[in-house]
């Protein structure tokens, strides 16, 4: 075991001030690979695509990584990668007071691309927080944040990939703890009130430009989760032009706690309106994901 590497599930580790636990969430990617061909004068994708483990993803992991950070920061320059303790997460407030911060990433361990779910932590979970963690990992893998990622076309040599951190077969979690120094001295987040709600965030509330409408955004899937409609309102917004506001937009929902309010903000930008019923595709016809069959595919 590595210094200051914490054995799981032995209470209680006493941390300095200055301490933190760096806790990872491990599981492995899979992915398919859509080969391009010509069809006439076309370029067309095969609608049959051909499974991918995570090693095999290995080779691609720069432009993986590279989409993985413009879904953090949708085509934002500067600032933390988007937040999930503080963007989705409503579920108990003693993981809240507990958690400081909670970021997505793709790590690669021993030539095998891991999706990674990192927590920075100002006290150890109890075991049944860390059961309603890995439980919100999961729905974030599999209709928040890694749904968005998972509809990204990213380019490969010969054709497209499409990545997955949610997978029906992968195995439980592999979870590692380390002790660190504390990464945000300066940035702590007050986050529990006395009566032990999660504080909102007092926010301003600028004056939006009247000479300027709201661009439409349509949504064929729409959950509650902030990231199945932040990344499509922001690249909307720059591209009609209106960077300023989807600079002000991305500023104030990162400052407010709940789907609703940060609903509410992206609203006064875009005009959200319901596409049809039908299912997401991939770029040649019904996407299922390994492992599934096509009746099992969303």
């Amino acid at each position: 075991m590595k210094e200051n590497e914490i054995p799981i599930g032995q209470k209680k580790m006493r941390l300095k001030d200055q301490e933190r636990i760096e806790m990872k969430f491990l599981s492995p990617l899979t992915g398919v690979f859509f080969q391009k061909h010509r069809r006439g004068k076309k370029e067309v994708i095969k609608v049959q695509g051909r499974e991918m483990d995570c090693r095999e993803l290995a080779r691609y992991e720069e432009v993986i990584r590279e989409t993985a950070d413009r879904v953090n920061r949708p085509e934002m320059e500067g600032g933390n990668p988007f937040d999930i303790m503080d963007e989705c997460f409503d579920g108990s407030p003693s993981i809240l007071e507990k958690a400081e911060h909670g970021t997505i990433s793709v790590e690669n361990i021993g030539g095998a691309l891991y999706g990674c779910t990192t927590l920075i932590l100002k006290e150890e979970l109890e075991d049944w927080e860390m059961e309603e963690m890995c439980g919100f990992i999961a729905i974030q893998y599999s209709d928040g944040w890694g749904e968005v990622f998972e509809q990204r076309n990213i380019p490969a040599d010969g054709g497209i990939l499409n990545v997955y951190f949610d997978y029906a077969g992968s195995p439980d979690f592999q979870i590692q703890s380390t002790v660190i120094k504390n990464p945000y001295p300066e940035n702590q987040k007050g986050r529990i009130s006395e009566s032990g709600q999660p504080k909102i965030p007092e926010t301003e509330m600028p004056c939006l430009s009247e000479k300027k409408p709201r661009p439409k955004l349509t949504m064929f899937r729409h959950n509650r989760h902030i990231f199945s409609v932040l990344p499509g309102a922001l690249q909307l917004l720059l591209k009609c032009g209106q960077k300023k506001e989807a600079e002000e937009m991305y500023d104030r929902v990162s400052k407010v706690r709940g789907y609703d309010e940060a609903l509410e903000i992206i609203s006064e930008y875009v005009e959200i309106e319901p596409g049809s019923a039908r299912e997401k595709t991939d770029p040649g016809g019904q996407k299922k994901k390994p492992g599934q069959t096509k009746e099992q595919g969303r």
